[in-house]
């Protein structure tokens, strides 16, 4: 089982209160900066898994977005999971940029 240290994790009555979404289309890298009501913001990197996220992010009523530790991976290190009514839901990007850092995790 993989090990994982939290960057942003939010329940409701937090929610995400700003989304931007951008794709390069040649590469097919998408890229989504969010900020949660409570203004942390983060923004995230990766392909289209982290697109189909979206949707879910939107909707959480419970979120956490997490980057694993000491995997060796290059890509998919970093886990989104999203509780949207009753279901779970669990997509992964590849890199996270918390913007009161200065650097990707």
């Amino acid at each position: 089982m993989s090990d994982y240290t939290k960057l942003l994790e939010f329940n409701r009555p937090q929610y995400v209160k700003d989304l931007n979404v951008s794709r390069e289309i040649e590469q097919g890298v998408v890229k989504v900066w969010l900020r949660l009501s409570s203004e942390e913001s983060l923004h995230l990197v990766g392909f289209d898994d982290l697109a189909e996220s979206i949707s879910n992010l939107i909707q959480a009523e419970r979120a956490i977005i997490s980057k694993e530790n000491s995997s060796g991976k290059e890509y998919g290190t970093i886990r989104i999971e999203c509780w949207v009514e009753e279901s779970y839901s669990e997509f992964f990007c590849d890199s996270a940029y918390q913007t009161n850092s200065t650097s990707f995790v």
